[in-house]
C-alpha cells in the first residue's frame, strides 16, 4: 500500500474515532442526562475508528462486499447490503460482549449496562443499539468512506503524514493511558461532565 493511502487511512480512523467520540456524548445526552469525557482525555475513541477500519479490510463497502480480497458474487447490490448489514452487526455485538466482559473482569468495571433495554443480550449488547450503530456504519462505509479516503489522499503527503501520524500517536498514547488507569483505580475515568437534563429535547423525551 502506497504511503499516501496508509496515512489517508489514518485520518479515517481518528475521524470515525472522533465521530464515535460524539455520538456516544450525544447517546448519553439524550438517555442519562449528561455529557462526558467517555474516560480518555482527547474526544476520541479509538475503539471505534479500529472497529470500522477493520470492518472495511474484512468486508469492503456494503454494495461491494467482499471476505478479505475475495468479492462475493452477490447479484444484486441489495443483497449484497444486505448481508454486509447482518455481518456488522454481528461483528459489533460480539465486539461488545468481548470488550465489556474483559473490561469487567480486568478493572472490576461495569463500563456500560444494557440491561434496562429490551432485548439486551448480556449487559454489554442488545438487538436494537446494535442495530443502530450498525445502521450509522453501514452508511458511512457506503457514502463517506471512499469520498474521505480520496479526499485526504489529494491533501499535500507531507503535511498527511505528519498529521495523521500524529493523530494515531496521540490516540494511541491517550487509550493506553486511559487503560491503565482504569486498571490501576478500579474505576471510570471522569474528567469532565456536562448536564443536560435541561435541554428541551431531554425533556421532551422524558416528559419534564
Amino acid at each position: 500500500m502506497k504511503s499516501e493511502n496508509v496515512f489517508a487511512f489514518f485520518m479515517l480512523i481518528a475521524l470515525v474515532s472522533f465521530l464515535g467520540f460524539t455520538v456516544e456524548n450525544l447517546w448519553m445526552a439524550v438517555t442519562k442526562g449528561y455529557m462526558d469525557n467517555r474516560n480518555m482525555t482527547l474526544p476520541f475513541l479509538l475503539g471505534y475508528g479500529l472497529a470500522v477500519a477493520a470492518i472495511f479490510l474484512l468486508f469492503g463497502t456494503p454494495c461491494k462486499m467482499r471476505i478479505g480480497a475475495y468479492i462475493l458474487p452477490f447479484k444484486s447490490k441489495a443483497v449484497s447490503a444486505f448481508f454486509y448489514f447482518l455481518a456488522v452487526m454481528l461483528c459489533i455485538s460480539a465486539g461488545e460482549i468481548v470488550l465489556g466482559t474483559v473490561v469487567e473482569k480486568v478493572c472490576g468495571i461495569v463500563w456500560w449496562d444494557y440491561t434496562g433495554l429490551p432485548l439486551h443480550i448480556t449487559k454489554y449488547t442488545s438487538l436494537f443499539t446494535s442495530m443502530g450503530f450498525t445502521v450509522i456504519i453501514v452508511l458511512f462505509m457506503e457514502f463517506a468512506a471512499i469520498p474521505l479516503f480520496r479526499f485526504f489522499t489529494s491533501w499535500n503527503i507531507v503535511g498527511l503524514g505528519i498529521c495523521s501520524c500524529t493523530l494515531m500517536l496521540l490516540m494511541a498514547v491517550d487509550f493506553v493511558r486511559s487503560a491503565y488507569l482504569m486498571y490501576r483505580d478500579k474505576k471510570l475515568l471522569v474528567t469532565w461532565t456536562h448536564e443536560t437534563k435541561k435541554n428541551k429535547i431531554y425533556r421532551a423525551l422524558h416528559g419534564n
